[in-house]
């Protein structure tokens, strides 16, 4: 209990920066989604993770953001896996229409989170492909950047240490346990191969906000995903 209840603290957190009253009691929704017994990946782990990168970046490596982007990519954090069912095709769409509905609902409680609602929407649905769309329709009140910052931070798992990826790899296997080993190692082998067929797995956004060396993030990624397609292949991973 001592872990679900830090993380939902930490949203309530956010929650009461916003002005809303009974913040916890609105965290906790969030919190119990993260906590559902079939996430092994897509959980608590998963969104601690990225929110302490992000503090990371910001106090130690120098990230500047607005407080409205702050909040923004802090939003989106909490709300990019709100529903999630390995089964499903549109948990990304699920998760947006959750969180409007969070925003409208609350909105006359506070009016500085309907400011969050579309760039929150905008940074889930991309998401869906992993890609910053370049167009006319994008979110004009986020840059390029800032986009692209949020989609290395939800792959940013790939270039962990070995073992925190290993971890992560189990975990994804828990949640696709319906599968039958031999479907499951083909299937994950092909989205495996998706990434290493990318140009970038991730984007210029290091770069752009003088963060540690997107090569290196590149590098470490791209290696772990190398070693686990071997393991794949060789029937190591996973055991069962």
């Amino acid at each position: 209990m001592a872990a679900y209840d830090a993380f939902l603290l930490r949203y309530a957190d956010l929650l009461q920066s916003c002005g809303l009253s009974d913040p916890e009691r609105h965290a906790r929704v969030v919190a119990d989604a993260y906590n559902q017994p079939h996430r092994a990946y897509h959980n608590h782990a998963h969104i601690t993770f990225m929110l302490d990168k992000l503090d990371n970046d910001i106090l130690n490596h120098g990230l500047e953001l607005t407080d409205l982007e702050r909040h923004c990519v802090k939003f989106a954090i909490w709300w990019h896996d709100y529903v999630y069912d390995p089964n499903a095709r549109d948990n990304e769409i699920q998760s947006i229409g959750a969180w409007e509905e969070f925003v409208n609902h609350l909105s006359a409680d506070s009016a500085v989170l309907s400011a969050y609602k579309a760039p929150v929407s905008y940074l889930i649905e991309c998401t869906i492909s992993h890609t910053s769309p370049a167009s006319a329709e994008a979110e004009q009140s986020l840059s390029p950047g800032l986009v692209s910052y949020f989609l290395d931070l939800d792959l940013a798992i790939l270039a962990s240490p070995r073992e925190v990826y290993r971890t992560y790899a189990d975990n994804i296997r828990r949640e696709y346990i319906q599968y039958c080993l031999d479907d499951y190692r083909k299937g994950r082998a092909n989205v495996l191969r998706r990434f290493l067929e990318r140009g970038n797995i991730f984007s210029s956004s290091a770069r752009e906000h003088n963060l540690p060396r997107v090569e290196d993030l590149e590098s470490r990624a791209r290696e772990n995903i190398e070693w686990e397609l071997s393991e794949l292949d060789s029937g190591n991973l996973p055991k069962s």
